[in-house]
């Protein structure tokens, strides 16, 4: 191998690399292996791989095989299809059978409960009675010193079967003591005292449940 002293010349260096160096004889002419034209060509190719159920939204897998399913399920196929069936007949007009947009009209029945007032001549004050007991049956006070007396016989015998709360009790106490006070004071003088009706045995409740009764239809 020989050491080269002077440097290579273009044409020697093209030789070498194999490419061609460009003259001013053949600069302008067209040389084997120059590009004369060049095309890029881009193909793009979309292929479905999933979608959502339109009824659930859930995914369902496609498999690029026959047409993309759109529903995850049979029965949401067949919710789906009534549910178009549903609204196309909603659609129509209403005298085919379609639905109405006229808005709910209601009839409302009302109920209205009415309070008797009671007015008494003599001293007191004026009561008001309810129109009806609680189980519905008309209510009525006693009208005269008999019927307050069988009446006061009931209660009696409702407190001694242990009918009544304490607080019951101590109302009933208060107010009995109160008719007492008024029959001793109220009138300034009281009559002969009556003489005490003879005893009577004691009754059952059931007893007392039925004269009640007997005692309400007679006074109805």
């Amino acid at each position: 191998m020989t050491n080269r002293q002077r440097p290579y010349t273009d044409e020697e260096l093209a030789g070498l690399l194999g490419v061609r160096v460009p003259t001013t004889e053949n600069e302008d002419q067209e040389q084997p292996g120059d590009v004369l034209s060049e095309r890029v060509k881009t193909t793009v190719h979309d292929r479905l791989v999933r979608r959502t159920c339109e009824w659930c939204g859930d995914p369902i897998n496609y498999s690029g095989v026959g047409r993309p399913p759109r529903y995850c399920k049979d029965s949401h196929r067949k919710r789906a299809s009534e549910l178009r069936t549903a609204q196309a007949r909603a659609d129509r007009p209403v005298e085919a059978g379609g639905r109405t947009t006229e808005p709910v009209r209601e009839v409302i029945e009302r109920t209205e409960t009415v309070t008797r007032t009671v007015v008494r001549r003599g001293p007191g004050e004026v009561r008001r009675i309810p129109a009806a007991r609680s189980s519905g049956a008309p209510y009525t006070l006693p009208e005269n010193a008999k019927e307050w007396f069988e009446a006061l016989q009931y209660l009696a015998g409702d407190a001694q079967d242990g009918r009544f709360t304490r607080d019951q009790r101590a109302l009933l106490l208060s107010a009995c003591e109160s008719v007492i006070e008024e029959l001793r004071h109220g009138s300034g003088v009281l009559p002969a005292p009556a003489p005490s009706p003879p005893a009577q045995p004691q009754l059952s409740r059931a007893e007392r449940r039925r004269r009640e009764r007997e005692a309400r239809r007679k006074r109805g």
